[in-house]
């Protein structure tokens, strides 16, 4: 079998990756979409594409993988072998947040919704959502100002958290028949903050990548 030249292995490694997070894009639109309008079949697409993400993920480990074992790459190939792959990762668990929004959406699909519930979810899935394509947009522009930008955004989530999580007790403390529908808005606003984390991750990658510097939380510093 004739090997594929290094730098043409290597762009297509950063190709794939572009394509997991394109399709992860779509599938975290579509589940906050489906969460926020009870469309169940739009959900259930999301939980299904979720196969297409993992095998995207697998691949590009793979190739990684491969890289390393045969090319000895040095530098800042070695830098975007490794990086690219731990982005991918959490490209794929962006992946899995937006299956159990999905799985969110559906559960709710049946039941009256609380209007306060969904207004809130829909500021935090906005902010959170525009966090993970901002991440993707640093890595394909290698952007490192964009990426930092990322990193300080990711309060903003934090904060919608903690307010959601707070409301939706309070209300359920006051309106008992409340409570199912509220659990569930808690687990998709956490969801939503675990996207928002998931993306400072890819940005750090981005920052290891471009500066070489292997600073896990970076964004503390910046």
């Amino acid at each position: 079998m004739t090997r594929i030249p290094f730098h043409q292995e290597l762009a297509r490694m950063q190709d794939h990756i572009l394509r997991i997070a394109a399709v992860t894009q779509e599938s975290l639109d579509n589940a906050v979409k489906a969460l926020l309008t009870g469309d169940i079949e739009l959900a259930d697409d999301v939980i299904t594409r979720d196969k297409e993400i993992n095998s995207l993920e697998c691949e590009i480990n793979e190739m990684a993988l491969q890289m390393l074992a045969l090319s000895q790459p040095v530098a800042r190939d070695l830098r975007l072998i490794i990086g690219g792959n731990w982005i991918a990762r959490n490209i794929e668990r962006v992946g899995d947040q937006a299956v159990s929004i999905a799985e969110r959406g559906i559960l709710l699909a049946s039941r009256p919704t609380l209007p306060d519930m969904m207004d809130m979810l829909g500021r935090i899935a906005s902010a959170s959502t525009d966090m993970y394509r901002n991440a993707v947009k640093s890595f394909r522009d290698r952007d490192e100002k964009m990426a930092q930008f990322v990193c300080v955004s990711d309060e903003e989530v934090d904060e919608l958290d903690v307010l959601i999580l707070r409301k939706l007790i309070d209300g359920m403390i006051k309106d008992t028949p409340a409570v199912e529908r509220s659990v569930h808005g808690i687990i998709a606003s956490h969801c939503f903050e675990r996207v928002a984390d998931l993306s400072v991750n890819i940005t750090e990658s981005v920052i290891f990548i471009e500066k070489g510097e292997n600073i896990k939380h970076a964004c503390q510093k910046l």
